[in-house]
């Protein structure tokens, strides 16, 4: 963002500078003998000004300004200056130029900053304007740079008229208006125009706008816009109001020392007079446009009332990125047509101002007078009915001229009167009147001002005194001696109040009889001497006696009343004294007895009557009193006894005691209270112990996540109720505790019992230790403190035994030692193969309570000795595959059954590789034969070639592949045969692990081109032809896919084929035209079936099998019928 900040201000009429300047307050020759000519002197009404009125003209363009209203800030300037003004304003010389005009440039402007970076600069107009014709302000202005985007750009901004305007709010985005997080706006702000290069002036960062909600306060970044941001104070509000892009940008992207007026724009905004204003901002595409030329770019109406004058300011700064800001032809009118003298009151904001005043509070004053005419006045004269002396500055009042579009401020004050405090408000009116150059009376316009006034709050206070004469010292009123009493009254409330008067029912002649009091003022009042009686020492009772105070408000409203009130003892006094015994009978526990007594003694100097004894012990008995005479009476000197009896309750014997205070009253003849305390503290024996048990379920957790259960038990043994009972179990992993108690949670009373269940699951530390050892403690506070116990269980953690498993060949014994995996569980614990348990733990599929039994074979076990556990199966004879028995296990952790699993595996046998042939001719195509075609193995192993060895005879070449063999004729030869050895195994897919058989093909060489002398066999052609039928698992009528893995499959089936050797399975897409067929696998010719899942979905298909009966000649047969999928069949969704 750019840069620094600065403060901005606003301000009334002023004078103009250079060609177009004139002297603040002169006076004009041709009025030199004004003063003689009063005689002449003709009174007119208030007049109007024939057209909207100037009041605020500058180009600083000169040298200088005249108008000392005009104060700079920063580093503002005039370009033309040359030298330190001596009067007028004190806007000065420019200490830097870079990119702006230099002296020598006519006409100049204000230099608000130059194109340096980090620069502020502003002026403030600290001089009120009315605001009652609203305002009509025009200028050019200039921002111009290289930067890519722009300095800050330069704010413009209206304050209240009657706040000092000496300085500008922040610079950089608040373009002197508005406020920062740590820096407060400018004072008295109603108005911010930003005309805003960088957009930061709409943005909310930086804590412009704190408080805004409506209207906000900011939209963010807006660059080249004019935005505008509404009254603020201190750091609060200053909120976001409007803003828009104007048609042509605020700025230009040139640097230039002596800036055309393309490079200006001329701002004009308008506020009109309406309480609540309507402010319209217009902008021409250049400097020195004409008001007719300017292009709207907004227009809002202000939510809050305008203040009654207004005072301006503008300001600008840089920072990273820099412009050259200058400000020319500054010009403030009215809208409105105004009077001829335009008077505005107000109430002079210069310090700090209550939002209300009191009375005797001063209210300040300022008169703002403006001469809106065409015509210089004299004898100017201010008159306001409240307000006196009234004083302006440059002797204006009286023969002081007065120029043409002059503003000054008078002030003047009032003290608000008793009777003005009553209103609520304080509404004044003033005038203004002069004499014009035509030697006419010229008055101003009627300004009234409203101050609100405190609401009135009367109050009294009284203070009342008692000075005893005490001729016998005794520091008591005796018979006779005499009390002098003195009051003060006090006005504590806001507003004069009258008739104060004091009224005592005890006392005459009390003076003043009455006064009147402003607020904050007191007043003392005296009275006779009251003489003591006889009544009032008998009464034995101070003599208190209160006085009143009364007054009323300047409106005759009664104020509150106040009273005071004093007491003077007196000699007579009223005693009594009480003692108090008991006696324990029973013992400390609850239901023994306990007796009390008492003894009442009147200790003062009258006799008392309605004596009583209470005693607030509950369950204490009704007293018994034994009196000297008449019941509840004691003449000075006299006792009376009485006695109660109490049951020992179980709280008592909690508390170690049973302490109770008894009180004694009664009274003087006067109505005098006497009263006495006894206090009697019983001491109890008292005992704290508890009984706690814990227990566990089930005794042994096998295995990690098993879950044990504990039952916990405690019992208050004591004598003494326990209190914040609880039990804790320390062991990780153990669940909260659920309690049952037998009354209020946390509390036991003797004998009483709780119970709590907690639950814990095993981990594998648990299993591996062989044992889950914790214990629990409790806790309970007794009256005589903390009493505890602990309990102890001990889960065993024992993991079941494992099944076993082996492996054996066909017909061959096994032995397996079957405890040898089952760790602690077999640790002392009995083996056997019959039943154990009724419910034993069934482990690896055994079943129970009977072990299971070997099907296809034997099992003996070793119960005890060295080899203990070992169990030996004998397989049956011939058998293979999978056997099982169980054997019983059982310890101090459980009994089980545990499965064993037995694999007979067969004996490999040899395969059998018999005799093969071929025939090729000599210069023919190379001839294939699969030697295995023929050759079988036992055990159902699949078989391949393991090599063939063709003699060094046989003429052309001849090799093998694990599944076929080549032959490749010779070009040229001679016809014969040759043997070729070669050799297979079965279980290719296990090297090291089959068997080899061996065999020869015999290889025969015919002559071309005879007539290959292979085996045609016309009585085996049906093979050729017989190449059985296959379908689909899936109906061909109506067949679902199915998915496996997520695709389409589909399954196949057909009849084997009797001599086939291979088969291929081969696949196209069906339809009207078929697609090309494809090989899908080849498979053995003992293979009937085949899952193709190689599918697209949502289509149909054919399949057909192709069985290869090349066992002699390598002719394939024909291929079977198609049998195709339906096309409704549809593989999606899979």
């Amino acid at each position: 963002m750019v840069g620094t900040r600065a403060r901005h201000a606003a301000g009334p009429g002023h004078v103009a500078s250079g060609a177009r300047s004139r002297p603040g307050i002169r006076r004009l020759a041709a009025l030199a003998a004004a003063a003689v000519a009063a005689a002449l002197l003709v009174t007119l009404p208030a007049q109007t000004a024939t057209a909207a009125s100037q009041l605020v003209a500058e180009s600083f363009s000169g040298t200088s300004v005249a108008d000392a209203a005009w104060k700079p800030l920063g580093s503002a300037c005039l370009t033309r200056a040359t030298s330190a003004p001596t009067s007028g304003s004190t806007i000065g010389v420019c200490s830097s130029r870079n990119q702006s005009l230099p002296a020598s440039a006519n006409p100049g402007a204000l230099q608000l900053t130059d194109n340096r970076a980090s620069a502020v600069g502003g002026v403030v107009y600290d001089n009120a304007i009315p605001a009652s014709g609203g305002l009509d302000i025009k200028f050019d202005q200039y921002q111009y740079g290289t930067s890519s985007g722009g300095a800050d750009g330069i704010g413009f901004f209206l304050t209240d008229g009657s706040v000092p305007l000496t300085a500008a709010g922040p610079a950089g985005g608040g373009l002197g208006y508005a406020q920062t997080t740590t820096a407060a706006g400018v004072a008295g702000g109603y108005l911010g125009v930003g005309l805003d290069a960088f957009g930061n002036f709409s943005s909310p960062t930086e804590g412009r706008g704190t408080g805004c909600t409506t209207p906000v306060a900011g939209v963010g970044q807006r660059p080249n816009a004019i935005a505008l941001r509404g009254p603020g104070t201190g750091l609060a509000g200053y909120c976001y109001l409007t803003g828009a892009s104007p048609a042509t940008s605020l700025r230009a992207t040139t640097d230039l020392s002596t800036p055309t007026t393309s490079l200006g724009r001329t701002i004009r905004i308008t506020v009109s007079s309406a309480r609540l204003p309507v402010v319209t901002v217009y902008m021409g595409a250049a400097a020195g446009a004409s008001t007719a030329s300017l292009t709207q770019v907004l227009q809002y109406r202000m939510t809050t009332p305008a203040p009654s004058s207004y005072k301006l300011g503008y300001l600008a700064s840089t920072g990273t990125f820099t412009d050259t800001h200058l400000i020319r032809e500054v010009s403030v009118s009215s809208l409105d047509n105004l009077t001829a003298l335009t008077l505005v009151k107000q109430i002079d904001r210069s310090t700090a101002q209550p939002t209300a005043y009191a009375e005797g509070q001063t209210i300040p004053y300022q008169f703002v007078v403006t001469n809106t005419g065409g015509l210089t006045l004299s004898n100017l004269s201010l008159t306001d009915p409240l307000v006196s002396p009234i004083s302006c500055p440059g002797g204006l009042l009286g023969l002081g001229l007065f120029l043409v579009g002059t503003s000054v401020t008078c002030t003047g004050t009032h003290v608000v009167t008793p009777a003005e405090a009553m209103s609520g408000t304080l509404v004044n009116t003033a005038s203004a009147r002069g004499v014009n150059t035509l030697l006419a009376s010229v008055t101003s316009n009627s300004s009234s001002v409203t101050a609100q006034i405190v609401a009135p709050a009367p109050a009294l206070a009284l203070t009342k005194t008692g000075t005893l004469t005490d001729s016998n010292g005794n520091g008591r009123a005796d018979v006779g001696e005499r009390i002098a009493y003195s009051f003060v009254a006090q006005n504590s409330g806001n507003v004069s109040l009258y008739t104060v008067a004091v009224a005592d029912p005890r006392v005459t002649g009390i003076s003043p009889a009455s006064t009147t009091l402003a607020p904050g003022a007191s007043q003392t009042f005296t009275s006779a001497a009251y003489t003591v009686t006889q009544a009032d020492v008998d009464a034995a009772t101070p003599i208190v006696n209160t006085a009143t105070v009364s007054g009323k408000t300047f409106a005759g409203v009664a104020a509150p009343t106040a009273s005071s009130s004093t007491s003077t003892p007196v000699s007579g006094s009223a005693a009594l004294t009480l003692t108090k015994g008991a006696t324990l009978t029973g013992g400390s526990k609850a239901g023994s007895t306990v007796a009390y007594s008492f003894s009442i003694r009147n200790t003062g100097t009258v006799p008392l009557t309605g004596v009583a004894l209470t005693d607030p012990l509950p369950g204490l008995s009704a007293v018994t009193y034994t009196w000297p005479g008449t019941a509840g009476t004691l003449a000075a000197g006299a006792t009376a006894t009485a006695t109660a009896s109490y049951t020992v309750r179980q709280a008592d014997v909690d508390a170690g005691q049973i302490a109770n205070t008894a009180t004694v009253r009664g009274a003087s003849s006067g109505g005098t209270q006497a009263q006495a305390t006894a206090t009697r503290t019983l001491t109890l024996d008292r005992t704290a112990t508890l009984a706690f048990t814990k227990t566990a379920t089930p005794g042994n957790v096998p295995a990690a996540g098993g879950v044990v259960t504990y039952a916990f038990r405690l019992q208050n043994t004591g004598s003494t109720t326990l209190t914040s009972v609880s039990i804790a179990d320390p062991r990780a992993g153990v669940s909260a505790l659920s309690y049952t108690w037998p009354g209020t949670a946390g509390t036991l009373a003797p004998g009483q019992v709780v119970t709590a269940t907690a639950t814990y699951t095993a981990t594998t530390a648990d299993v591996a230790a062989g044992s889950i050892v914790n214990t629990a403690t409790a806790t309970a506070t007794a009256p005589t403190g903390q009493v505890s116990g602990t309990a102890t269980a001990t889960v065993l953690a024992v993991a079941d035994p494992l099944p076993d498993a082996a492996t054996t060949p066909q017909g061959v014994p096994v032995v397996i030692d079957v405890l040898a995996n089952d760790g602690r569980a077999a640790t002392g614990a009995t083996l056997s193969r019959a039943q154990l348990s009724a419910t034993p733990a069934l482990v690896g599929g055994a079943v129970g309570p009977v072990p299971a039994s070997p099907t296809a074979g034997s099992a003996t076990c070793v119960a005890s000795g060295t080899d203990r556990g070992k169990c030996t199966y004998r397989p049956a004879e011939g058998f293979t595959g999978v056997d099982v028995f169980d054997y019983a296990l059982q310890s101090g952790a459980g009994t089980w059954n545990v499965r064993v699993t037995i694999t007979v595996t067969a004996v490999n046998r040899d395969a059998v590789a018999r005799a093969d042939r071929l025939v090729a001719t000599i210069g023919g195509p190379a001839v294939t034969i699969d030697p295995r075609a023929n050759d079988t193995d036992v055990d159902g192993d699949s078989l391949a070639i393991t090599g063939a060895t063709p003699p060094a005879a046989l003429p052309g070449s001849f090799g093998c592949t694990a599944v076929l063999c080549t032959y490749q004729p010779p070009a040229t030869g001679t016809p014969g045969s040759s043997v070729v050895a070669y050799a297979i195994t079965d279980r290719p897919a296990a090297p090291g692990t089959g068997i080899v058989a061996s065999s020869t093909i015999t290889v025969f060489l015919d002559p071309a081109p005879l007539v290959p002398r292979g085996f045609t066999h016309r009585d085996d052609a049906s093979l050729g032809a017989s190449t059985g039928t296959w379908t689909s698992t899936t109906t061909v009528t109506g067949a679902t896919a199915s998915c496996v893995a997520g695709r389409p499959v589909t399954a196949l089936a057909w009849t084997a084929v009797p001599g086939a050797t291979d088969q291929l399975v081969e696949r196209r897409v069906a339809g009207t035209t078929p697609g090309a067929w494809i090989t899908v696998t080849r498979l053995a010719g003992t293979v009937t079936s085949f899952s193709d899942d190689r599918l697209g979905e949502s289509r149909s298909y054919q399949w057909r099998v192709r069985p290869d009966l090349q066992r002699w000649v390598g002719i394939p047969s024909a291929p079977s019928p198609a049998v195709a999928q339906p096309a409704t069949v549809s593989a999606v969704g899979c």
